[in-house]
């Protein structure tokens, strides 16, 4: 909805070369309708073949294609954790944008408060971007992944544009959601999407329609909670029916989120040590792989003292589940090697299996010796700085705990007071 321009969001330049040539975004361009058929749709989910594979079936045009970038990040035995799988379905059209820039923020801050359930919970997330025919793209997707660096880079990549008419394609964005994702197929695993816009569905074609896909959710045991932005009475109705078939909840929050980051005393120094603490880092393995993991370290720099704090409380949580009080402390927060490469200072040992031309530029030209020296120094170094970005994130926690309320009718609040009440159900309380 083209209401008014609004700013874009900008990846740092390290970010947008080292992430390019492999977009975690599945994306469906205009020029590419679905076809329809005398039956719509199929009753099962569209298989997803492969990486760069298109995805075939009813439900999914040619050129279809599923992926995360995060398949190679670092796998943690899970024994007994329930499991938690989260798509959100975010309007991404010109109205959006107060939202979709808080909800960047805020990414973290939402993965941070699910990991804290009892048990701790395995988390996945998935993002289905949506517009409608006639802008820059009808749906982009990022597969179901626990690699949570990877996903706060593509929501970052977001920007709110486009529109022009009131309704939006919300049956693509929300069939796409239900039948192109990677869903678990255990039924154990709970299984939600978030649905958020302020503009209705359109009446595209039958094979993405609203209600359709809005049963075929329910036959998925997939629950859709709604959130709607702004006060559209139309969106309240398509909301609100969505929810009540999958026993999903609907809330309504203005136009922007009402998302609000606060200042902390912490907040400067959270900052610095953070900065200092990305620039600590060792990558082997190809020349590709080594450049997209240092871009992924280097965006953290730029991350705001919330979102790191936020962040370091998630990977804590997360990383350190199932281990002792000593163990889980120690856990690292750096970003998990992805593309094959390894992370070095994380994994000193590998170092022996690297070649030549695998070794990272600091370590090149050096003896073996000195090549290990060099790693186990930057280690010792990165492990100070953690522990001391960890402290400050935990006082940033406890000072806002006294000093400022969670906002309830913000966005990130209605997400949790459905998912602590959903999880319920699944053995895991907050």
């Amino acid at each position: 909805m083209n209401l008014k321009p609004l700013s874009r969001a900008v990846l740092t330049a390290a970010l947008a070369t080292g992430l390019s040539a492999t977009s975690a975004w599945a994306v469906t361009p205009v020029s590419a309708p679905a076809t329809t058929t005398a039956k719509p749709a199929a009753e099962k989910p569209a298989p997803v073949k492969p990486t760069g594979t298109p995805a075939t079936g009813p439900q999914a045009p040619t050129g279809q294609g599923a992926q995360a970038q995060g398949q190679d990040a670092q796998v943690q035995p899970q024994g007994a954790r329930p499991e938690i799988e989260v798509a959100f379905v975010l309007d991404t059209t010109g109205s959006m944008g107060g939202l979709l820039e808080g909800a960047k923020q805020k990414i973290f801050s939402i993965a941070s408060r699910i990991a804290k359930g009892k048990p701790t919970p395995h988390l996945k997330v998935a993002l289905v971007a949506y517009r409608d025919q006639g802008d820059a793209y009808v749906t982009k997707r990022f597969d179901l992944s626990d690699d949570m660096d990877s996903m706060f880079a593509e929501l970052r990549k977001l920007d709110a544009n486009g529109g022009g008419d009131f309704p939006e394609h919300v049956g693509r964005g929300l069939g796409e959601a239900v039948s192109l994702l990677k869903w678990s197929q255990d039924r154990e695993v709970m299984k939600v999407i978030f649905l958020v816009g302020d503009a209705p569905p359109a009446q595209r074609e039958a094979a993405w329609d609203f209600k359709l896909w809005s049963k075929r959710a329910k036959e998925r045991h997939i629950v859709v909670n709604t959130v709607r932005c702004g006060s559209d009475s139309s969106t309240e109705e398509s909301w609100r029916y969505v929810a009540k078939l999958t026993d999903g909840t609907f809330d309504s929050i203005d136009a922007a989120g009402g998302m609000v980051a606060v200042a902390t005393p912490f907040d400067a120094e959270l900052s610095r040590v953070n900065a200092e603490l990305a620039s600590k880092t060792l990558y082997g393995g190809r020349a590709e792989a080594q450049a997209m993991n240092r871009a992924r370290a280097e965006a953290t720099k730029s991350m705001a003292a919330e979102a790191v704090a936020d962040r370091i409380s998630f990977m804590k949580e997360s990383r350190g589940a199932g281990k002792g009080a000593a163990s889980a402390g120690a856990v690292s927060s750096a970003p998990a090697a992805v593309a094959g490469g390894v992370d070095l200072l994380e994994k000193p040992t590998a170092l022996g299996s690297l070649k030549d031309d695998e070794l990272p530029e600091e370590l090149k030209g050096l003896k073996k010796e000195e090549q290990a020296a060099k790693v186990k120094q930057l280690s010792a170094e990165r492990k100070v700085l953690e522990e001391k970005v960890a402290k400050l994130a935990t006082e940033r926690d406890q000072w806002l705990t006294k000093n400022a309320p969670t906002k309830e009718d913000a966005f990130d609040a209605n997400v949790m007071k459905s998912v602590k009440k959903q999880a319920a159900s699944f053995g895991v309380t907050y």
